[in-house]
């Protein structure tokens, strides 16, 4: 038996865009993995949640 997963789709502005792309490339993975494997469990754990004090650029340096 095959169970059916929820799917989403997400739209992202091209400068958003175009840097995840770099990060992705400079990781060696596509976006989909790099949003899979890292920002999503980030997100998940609560390291992007409005509880965290840390500057939106602090983040995204950390995923580099």
């Amino acid at each position: 038996m095959v169970l059916a997963l929820p799917k989403f789709m997400q739209t992202l502005d091209d400068t958003i865009y175009r840097e995840l792309e770099k990060i992705a490339k400079r990781r060696g993975i596509s976006i989909q993995e790099l949003i899979r494997a890292v920002i999503v469990p980030e997100w998940v754990n609560g390291h992007n949640g409005p509880e965290s004090k840390e500057s939106p650029g602090t983040k995204l340096n950390a995923w580099r």
